[in-house]
């Protein structure tokens, strides 16, 4: 394998968790007008046709194996995944949808133990416990509506991020002898098949006719970035780091995400956010320390 520096590592992280984060402000503006599921769908669809047309081919040959894996892969990091997390960003806010994704590293952890893919360190599980308290105080300075929509919503945003910690605990060994392109190409390929039957429906009743300009710039977005140069850089990322650090950034997430949606939506940008920022990062850099 090919020796990368570590700053050039944890910068894509950072950027992938940025990406992340403008995820929720832009998707929340497109599915005004779209649906969630085929908001979904079309960002897939849009996503694996990108893959082909921009990046180089990766003609790598899979064996049989491979592949079961890959569809495996797609289901969780993209089927599930994007329909669960804009299924439920539709009924919450950004704000909440934000905190709770920093629930994958403590899943991520879990499985790694659990498959004996990582050892519970003091440094790890100090740093996730740090960022942790960070998250927490966004919980606190962000009111919670307790409303049966945002329940839901809420529900589904951490079952989404059960699905993707899996993925990457499990995808960690094929990423380290195939490359990113080659992978993530295929598992979007595999993912706009498997979602035909759960977008057929509403892909029919999207009232097509009635979505904006604006709808269709916000979907290109999330296409190009949080999902095309997203999925790409935190695969490359996933190469050279273990899972759980990678899992780790999501703690930024919840900061970058106020900041957007205070800027973009309108959304009340709460004081306690600079002390969580503080609390997050220096757990991401706890968890990112080798003993």
């Amino acid at each position: 394998m090919v020796r990368v520096s570590a700053a050039r590592v944890h910068a894509a992280l950072f950027t992938v968790a940025a990406l992340f984060s403008l995820n929720y402000i832009v998707s929340k503006l497109g599915m005004r007008a779209f649906t969630p599921v085929t908001f979904a769908y079309l960002r897939i669809v849009g996503s694996a046709l990108l893959i082909h047309v921009v990046i180089p081919r990766d003609r790598t040959p899979l064996s049989r194996s491979d592949n079961w894996q890959l569809a495996g892969f797609a289901l969780l990091a993209i089927v599930l995944n994007q329909t669960l997390f804009l299924a439920g960003l539709a009924l919450t806010t950004a704000h909440i949808a934000a905190i709770l994704i920093t629930t994958i590293p403590v899943f991520v952890l879990a499985a790694a133990i659990s498959l004996g893919r990582e050892r519970a360190t003091a440094m790890k599980v100090g740093g996730i416990l740090l960022a942790a308290a960070g998250a927490l105080l966004v919980i606190r300075g962000e009111h919670a509506q307790g409303a049966r929509s945002a329940a839901i919503g809420a529900i589904l945003i951490t079952m989404n991020c059960l699905c993707y910690a899996l993925y990457l605990v499990l995808s960690k060994p094929m990423m380290a002898r195939v490359s990113a392109r080659r992978v993530i190409s295929r598992m979007f390929d595999i993912a706009a098949v498997l979602m035909i039957p759960v977008a057929i429906v509403p892909l029919m009743r999207q009232r097509w006719d009635a979505i904006p300009a604006s709808a269709w710039v916000a979907l290109a977005v999330v296409i190009i970035g949080p999902t095309v140069i997203g999925y790409m850089l935190q695969a490359w990322a996933l190469t050279y780091a273990e899972s759980s650090v990678v899992a780790a950034y999501t703690y930024a997430q919840p900061v970058l995400t106020t900041l957007m949606a205070a800027a973009f939506l309108g959304e009340r940008l709460r004081s306690a956010t600079a002390i969580a920022a503080i609390l997050i990062f220096g757990g991401v850099y706890l968890a990112a320390r080798r003993n």
